[in-house]
């Protein structure tokens, strides 16, 4: 299963008929998401901090998790913890995340580009053992 907030990796997953959980949100709401299905007993298969982008680096987010649910995967909420950690220590006074750059309009598409493409070989190596 993938869960993701990024358009580019919803239109190619759409076409290609893959298990996908759209989230409309930021990049702190994909990850939540992602734990909620860890607590259900997914387990993580791309970390969240793949290419080790920071969160606020980029506005999108796609982890790909196991398509089944089973006993709780403790390793799985462990990395969540840590990822969990470090954006917090990234939030403002406020408890917001805030990016330190404005992204204008045309650079998303290549953040979105970014995303996907450090996703996609978890995506084939998953389609693989299906």
């Amino acid at each position: 299963m993938v869960i993701t907030n990024n358009p580019m990796v919803k239109n190619h997953l759409e076409k290609n008929h893959n298990n996908l959980l759209w989230v409309e949100g930021s990049y702190e709401d994909v990850l939540l998401e992602v734990r909620n299905k860890v607590h259900l007993g997914h387990h993580i298969i791309s970390h969240p901090l793949a290419g080790s982008i920071k969160p606020y680096e980029t506005p999108y987010r796609t982890v790909v998790i196991s398509d089944k649910a089973e006993a709780l995967h403790m390793q799985s909420l462990e990395t969540l913890e840590q990822v969990f950690a470090l954006l917090n220590s990234f939030k403002g006074k406020d408890g917001k995340l805030h990016s330190l750059r404005t992204y204008r309009e045309d650079d998303l598409p290549d953040l979105q580009l970014i995303d996907l493409d450090l996703i996609k070989p978890v995506m084939c190596k998953s389609e693989e053992s299906l």
